[in-house]
């Protein structure tokens, strides 16, 4: 009787662990892929407008790094070989995103508002936007999908430790170089966890450009981190061999190798770093969530003895290396060595054609010697009324806000390691927490530090850049 009688009190609480593993199950995400390549479609994974002022390609990964479809690769390449003047952007998403989410749809904005400025159709450039996607949304039931910080972190780690992202975007980028472009440039994104995939993947491309630790015989010319959830471990260690290998002169205002060898890459320019981490000053996520998911990291896995590594330009001095295990590259005080400043309200320049966000067409319209640039809205998320249900429309007429708000910026150092990596604190009229990284002024932003990294010519051409032979891809069909 008393065995009859536990097995019925045990019975509901086996009734609600049933219930439970039924519900996790069932809001378990899809691993796609999600926009795949058929015979009958070929081209699936490849969108854009009637007109063609930009195309938009996915490439989609799963946990392990491995691709989903290799034949999205393909079409993007096909997409990139057609274009006579390529600037391609490939962005990597953060947590809760992946390839139908609303983040597909703010990228879409972004390539659609930078082939519509007259800066670039009259330069007749072919925006190319390539969204790489992983999973990092696992769960779709609400409230739950914030349990997945550990797994996604891993996730996304995985990913960056597999040889199939970096392969990609490096074949992707040497794709627009290829001879006979008289144009091209590729420009790196990535934001929150997709920040940690970029920079795991590329750190030791970008040092092992050549052995002066330059980058000129990199693929990509560009590449910039919004909001990075990774721990700061990977950026203390590129930033530390920087510090090695270079010293900052002031007077060439340029980081000139510590060798003296002579070579090309022995200087790199102050506008072009290497990498650029973007960091909003109440992101809440990277800010007080990280410490927390990565303290209780430490505490799961007994992990309690650390041993103490040098601070970048801080010579002799060492912390705890549980320093940046706990906190993010833009949220490490030993880090950081930018911040953007504000230099009071401003007119805007004469000469502007643009309606949309009219601050991104005057920081591309000029140089910026003195790393200043305009924002001209309200950051109030008015551009999230451009995705309607996560669907984007091109060629929707976005009119002005009529309420700009023109304001001068400049990225100031503060302290620190000079070197060729920013570790840039942003404030929150710009980058709004932690997703704000699709905001106008946030777009501006970027539009000033496109231009620094390619300033224009004194009679305001583009310089023709170096070309690289791009090998044919495999028919993977």
């Amino acid at each position: 009787m008393k065995k009859h009688s536990k097995r019925n009190r045990g019975a509901p609480y086996s009734n609600f662990t049933m219930l439970v593993l039924a519900v996790l199950l069932g809001s378990c995400a899809s691993y796609g892929p999600y926009h795949a390549n058929t015979a009958a479609e070929p081209s699936n994974s490849i969108r854009g407008p009637a007109d063609g002022r930009y195309k938009m390609a996915f490439i989609e990964f799963g946990d392990q790094g491995s691709p989903l479809d290799n034949s999205q690769r393909k079409a993007a390449l096909e997409v990139i070989h057609k274009a006579g003047r390529p600037l391609l952007f490939v962005y990597i998403h953060g947590w809760q995103n992946n390839a139908t989410s609303s983040d597909v749809c703010r990228f879409e904005h972004f390539l659609d508002t930078v082939s519509s400025f007259p800066e670039f159709t009259g330069r007749k450039i072919n925006v190319i936007g390539v969204y790489i996607a992983w999973r990092g949304k696992d769960l779709t039931l609400p409230g739950l999908n914030f349990l997945t910080f550990w797994s996604r972190k891993s996730a996304g780690g995985g990913i960056a430790a597999a040889n199939s992202c970096l392969a990609t975007i490096e074949e992707l980028a040497v794709a627009a170089r290829e001879p006979g472009k008289d144009y091209h440039h590729t420009v790196l994104l990535a934001h929150s966890f997709g920040a940690l995939v970029l920079g795991n993947t590329i750190s030791h491309s970008i040092l092992g450009a050549n052995g002066e630790g330059g980058r000129s015989s990199s693929a990509w010319d560009m590449a910039v981190a919004f909001n990075s959830a990774d721990s700061s471990i990977t950026t203390r260690q590129l930033m530390s061999v920087f510090d090695y290998l270079y010293r900052y002169d002031p007077q060439k205002r340029a980081y000139v190798s510590r060798a003296y060898l002579g070579e090309e890459t022995a200087a790199v320019s102050e506008n072009r770093p290497a990498m650029v981490f973007l960091q909003s000053e109440n992101d809440s996520a990277t800010g007080q969530i990280f410490p927390i998911g990565t303290g209780l990291i430490n505490v799961t896995n007994l992990h309690f003895h650390w041993q103490k590594v040098p601070v970048p330009g801080h010579h002799g001095e060492k912390v705890s290396e549980n320093e940046f295990y706990t906190h993010t590259p833009g949220n490490n005080k030993y880090l950081v060595n930018y911040q953007v400043v504000p230099l009071g309200e401003s007119s805007p320049p004469p000469g502007l054609r643009a309606t949309e966000n009219r601050a991104f067409e005057a920081n591309i319209k000029q140089n910026h010697p003195d790393f200043s640039f305009y924002t001209s809205e309200h950051n109030d998320g008015h551009e999230k009324s451009f995705c309607r249900n996560g669907d984007y429309s091109p060629g929707d007429v976005h009119p002005p806000t009529g309420k700009e708000l023109w304001r001068r910026w400049k990225f100031e150092y503060t302290g620190n390691a000079r070197i060729t990596c920013w570790v840039v604190r942003v404030p929150k009229d710009i980058i709004w927490g932690h997703g704000g990284l699709w905001s106008d002024n946030s777009i501006a932003m970027f539009g000033a530090l496109f231009r620094m990294e390619f300033p224009l010519s004194a009679e305001g051409k583009v310089a023709t850049p170096k070309s690289l032979t791009a090998p044919k891809s495999p028919d993977l069909r």
